[in-house]
């Protein structure tokens, strides 16, 4: 296949990043820090990074976040190694940690499989609601807290149970060593600062066994398998190429309450009675958590007979067969600038790679 190069022109310009380390470099994995030179991968100490204190590098997985413009440029990262929640910061356009915090976390280790084992979740979540107030309990909660959307599609389709998973806070009466249920909890003054940066169920909390951190320069590069992915996806959407869309979708695949058959029916019929469909898509958030992501977008869909404009999440797996998408979801959008700023160019045109 062919790559275009006005696309990969226009994407190598963004600064974004991609799910997915190669394979070939996974096998220079040493002591879980990562780094780039000249396409191979050398160690990244834990002294370099103290003595740096993180500057210019970032997390692996916050491949690509918001500049403030479509989408938050904060992100969450817990290290369950360490017991540090940081603050990174996209605003400039380059992954910088502001802030680090310490944090306590489920009084048992390892990733939450079962309701009420006292482990901490590990995977991609989104902050969903504020409670603080009367109505919160401060002694066990602290001033603030915010709910997380545990268990997420990730965590049902692998049977993982439990509720209840919230960021909050405790006064500085108690200590950080006592373990939690499995929520993440920092300070009263911790939560206060942290609140500043968070936009309901748009800023992720990501959550690590052990955070892998990478140059934030050389990160970008790694942004076209996935990039790939969704704009062939787009175009086989646009092109009304049933075959080459479904192949996005696994046999699991459920959208609301329609399974994979359904959701084909449906997406079929759509496209017989349009005669044409044009599908514009904002430049992607991604975040990824091992092989899963999380994929969002601005959508601007018109056909001759209906017309939208919303949000688009794809949760997305990557296979040995590329990226699969294990469900969608949509929602009218209400940011007044987005479809302007999309119209004005900033948007994934269209796949990187012909047919």
């Amino acid at each position: 296949m062919k790559a275009l190069g006005a696309t990969r022109q226009f994407r190598n310009s963004v600064m974004g990043f991609s799910t997915v380390l190669y394979s070939a470099f996974l096998t220079f994995i040493v002591g879980g820090n990562l780094a780039f030179a000249d396409g191979a991968l050398i160690p990244v100490s834990d002294a370099e990074l103290a003595k740096t204190n993180y500057h210019g590098y970032m997390p692996a997985g916050l491949w690509r976040l918001g500049d403030g413009i479509l989408f938050p440029p904060f992100a969450l990262v817990v290290d369950k190694s360490k017991k540090k929640i940081h603050v990174i910061d996209n605003s400039s356009g380059i992954p910088n940690v502001v802030e680090s915090y310490d944090s306590d976390l489920g009084k048992t280790a390892g990733d939450k499989t079962l309701s009420g084992d006292g482990r901490t979740p590990e995977g991609i979540y989104f902050l969903q609601k504020s409670l603080e107030g009367p109505g919160l309990d401060s002694f066990k909660y602290g001033v603030h807290a915010f709910t997380t959307d545990y268990p997420n599609i990730f965590d049902l389709r692998k049977g993982k149970t439990g509720y209840g998973i919230w960021l909050h806070a405790i006064d500085e009466k108690q200590t950080l060593e006592r373990g939690s249920q499995g929520c993440v909890v920092v300070r009263n003054d911790t939560i206060k600062k942290l609140a500043q940066n968070i936009t309901l169920r748009e800023t992720p909390l990501m959550i690590f066994d052990k955070v892998q951190w990478i140059p934030a320069e050389s990160a970008k590069k790694e942004i076209d398998p996935v990039l790939d992915a969704v704009g062939m996806w787009r175009k086989a959407w646009e092109s009304k190429d049933m075959d080459a869309y479904m192949k996005f979708y696994p046999a699991d695949f459920r959208f609301g309450k329609m399974n994979r058959a359904k959701f084909r029916r449906y997406k079929s019929d759509l496209a017989q009675r349009y005669a044409n469909i044009k599908v514009t898509l904002s430049m992607p958030v991604i975040y990824a958590h091992k092989d899963n992501l999380v994929v969002r977008f601005y959508q601007d869909y018109s056909s001759p007979d209906h017309t939208d404009f919303g949000e688009k999440t794809l949760y997305m797996v990557k296979t040995d067969k590329g990226y699969e998408i294990l469900n969608e979801t949509w929602q009218e959008s209400t940011n007044p600038k987005a479809r302007s700023y999309i119209a004005s160019g900033n948007h994934l045109c269209c796949q990187t790679s012909a047919n």
